[in-house]
C-alpha cells in the first residue's frame, strides 16, 4: 500500500504528526494571521459535517492547533489543507 506524503508550505505553517493510540495527531501552528484564518476555515468545515468526531480540532497557545483525527478521516483532512492552500504538494509514494 503506498504512503501519503506532503510537503508544507513554510512561510505558513508549522506541522508535525505522529501517531496517538489508533488516531494520528498533528501540531499545527500558524506561522501569520492568514494562516491561522485559513486553519480556522478548516476547523469549521469538519466541525459542520455529519460525523463529528473524524477530525477534532483543539485550541493552544500562540496560534496553535492540536489536531487528532481518526485514520479514516486521515486522507480527507490533508487533502483539505492542500485545498485551502496550505500544502504545497501531495503525492502518493
Amino acid at each position: 500500500m503506498k504512503k501519503l506524503c506532503y510537503e508544507v508550505i513554510h512561510s505558513l505553517m508549522t506541522l508535525e504528526e505522529k501517531k496517538n493510540n489508533k488516531d494520528i495527531e498533528f501540531t499545527i501552528k500558524a506561522k501569520n494571521g492568514e494562516a491561522f484564518e485559513l486553519l480556522h476555515k478548516i476547523r469549521n468545515f469538519f466541525e459542520s459535517d455529519k460525523i463529528y468526531t473524524d477530525v477534532l480540532f483543539y485550541t493552544q497557545k500562540e496560534q496553535t492547533y492540536q489536531v487528532i483525527c481518526r485514520p479514516d478521516s486521515y486522507v480527507p483532512f490533508i487533502l483539505v489543507l492542500f485545498q485551502y492552500q496550505l500544502l504545497e504538494r501531495v503525492e502518493w509514494v
